[in-house]
């Protein structure tokens, strides 16, 4: 047990604590030279994507160590011989809410985002996004599957 906790903290901290090695960490698409060459996004451009990503990546992150907290609170009630179903309810409304805004704020962010970018910026990323998808879906697990006899 005290391994299997151990290991969930090591797997959850370790992520953090290399965060600040990749650039690219974080999905900051906007910094990868090729991208920037082919969208032709100025220096003020990036500064404002970048900044608009870091103040809603603020808000994601604390909503995210909420979600966390509220599942930590729900988990030691569950813990326990007898389970208030209400209070239960209410945690399980609370993580609704708290999820339910994670996906608002990453949703807000793409739209701040997207008004940084004109409307030929706006197709090129989504032609080099098409492009990524279909990559990944031929080197993909599945076509590997495609390939082997049963």
């Amino acid at each position: 047990m005290t391994a299997l906790a151990i290991l969930g903290l090591t797997a959850f901290i370790l992520p953090s604590l290399w965060a600040f090695d990749a650039p690219m960490a974080g999905g900051k698409w906007w910094l990868r030279p090729a991208i920037k060459d082919k969208l032709q996004l100025t220096v003020d451009q990036t500064e404002k994507i970048n900044k608009i990503w870091v103040e809603h990546r603020k808000r994601i992150i604390d909503t995210r160590g909420e979600i966390e907290k509220t599942y930590l609170d729900l988990e030691s009630l569950m813990d326990q011989p007898t389970v208030d179903k209400q209070e239960a309810y209410q945690f399980a409304e609370r993580l609704g809410q708290l999820h339910a805004q994670q996906a608002e704020a990453r949703i807000k962010m793409t739209i701040d985002i997207r008004q940084e970018l004109s409307v030929e910026q706006f197709e090129k990323l989504k032609g080099l996004r098409a492009e990524l998808v279909k990559g990944l879906r031929e080197k993909g697990p599945r076509k590997e599957k495609r390939g082997t006899k049963r």
